[in-house]
């Protein structure tokens, strides 16, 4: 009687330690089917990337290779969503090397303006580090390595190069405190003003710097440096640079003041805040346009506290 318990028992400790390992098995098989995969857009005012999803029919890393690679030479506007890529610019070639994939475009891409190639190598980096086995990239265009405003070479993209362009918790909301600068009443000068704002927190600081800016002071004694309707056509930190694209109301400004004070509220009030030490202005999308006195765009700015009047 007890050899039957003895065999009993051992058959339900066996059975059980099956069913264990079907459970994990099937719990690594649902695991598996549950990869999320994107497709990336430009949102329509080409300040941000987004993303749809993307289900491929196989996740091999040859397959997706192709796949995408098709997708975004084809990739058109899908609702409010732009093209990763503009026009004319298409994706040649690829090389992979281990984990390396070297993605060659067309000699078009050489065209795309610094604020939007930015975020187009945002979302060309994203779609392809969420291959399987690939996690680094590097950008050519022809057979040039692609370069910075510096003229030094981007080098390797990876998953942490960029900023978090999305959020998925579009009601969540964030608060910090900006030092603005705007003009005394002689605009000759820059007075710092601190602002308290409480934003989404998917919109980028640097935007909402420029937002608040563009509104005016608020302390007495305080001046406009840019005109209220300036409108942000886009906005993007890389390489410790901050790349900002305004509409021609910025070089139309009515604002009677010098205008080194007024590139230099944007410039300090920016570098005050972000992790840029340089701040590059251009006029939609042109970064040799002048401003009324003369002055070239074509320079990248540092901040200037010459110009910041001392509090007594």
């Amino acid at each position: 009687m007890k050899k039957l318990l003895s065999t009993a028992m051992a058959l339900v400790l066996i059975i059980g330690l099956l069913t264990g390992c079907s459970v994990e098995s099937q719990g690594e098989k649902t695991e598996s089917v549950s990869n999320q995969y994107y497709l990336y857009y430009l949102n329509k005012d080409e300040t941000k990337v987004t993303k749809t999803r993307y289900y491929p029919e196989q996740e091999s890393a040859e397959y997706m290779l192709q796949d995408l690679m098709g997708i975004l030479n084809g990739q058109e506007s899908s609702g409010e969503n732009l093209p990763l890529l503009p026009a004319g610019v298409q994706l040649v070639t690829y090389r992979l090397n281990e984990s390396l994939l070297e993605l060659e475009f067309n000699a078009d891409y050489s065209n795309i303006s610094r604020t939007r190639e930015i975020l187009v190598r945002a979302g060309v980096a994203r779609t392809f580090l969420q291959i399987p086995g690939i996690t680094g990239i590097k950008i050519f265009i022809g057979n040039q390595e692609l370069t910075d405003s510096k003229g030094q070479a981007v080098g390797l993209l990876d998953g942490n190069t960029f900023v978090e362009m999305w959020g998925s918790d579009k009601d969540a909301y964030r608060y910090d405190t900006f030092t603005l600068y705007f003009t005394d009443k002689t605009g000759e000068h820059l007075v710092a003003e601190q602002r308290n704002v409480y934003y989404k927190r998917i919109l980028p600081r640097e935007r909402v710097i420029l937002e608040q800016l563009a509104k005016g002071p608020m302390v007495k004694g305080h001046y406009p440096t840019i005109p209220q309707n300036t409108d942000i056509l886009g906005i993007e930190v890389s390489d410790n640079v901050c790349y900002v694209d305004f509409s021609s109301a910025f070089s139309d400004s009515g604002i009677d003041i010098p205008v080194n004070t007024m590139i230099y509220s944007v410039v300090n009030s920016l570098l005050d805040t972000t992790s840029a030490d340089k701040v590059q202005i251009s006029i939609e999308g042109d970064t040799e346009a002048k401003l009324s006195d003369g002055t070239s765009l074509y320079s990248l700015f540092s901040k200037n506290t010459d110009l910041i009047l001392k509090e007594n």
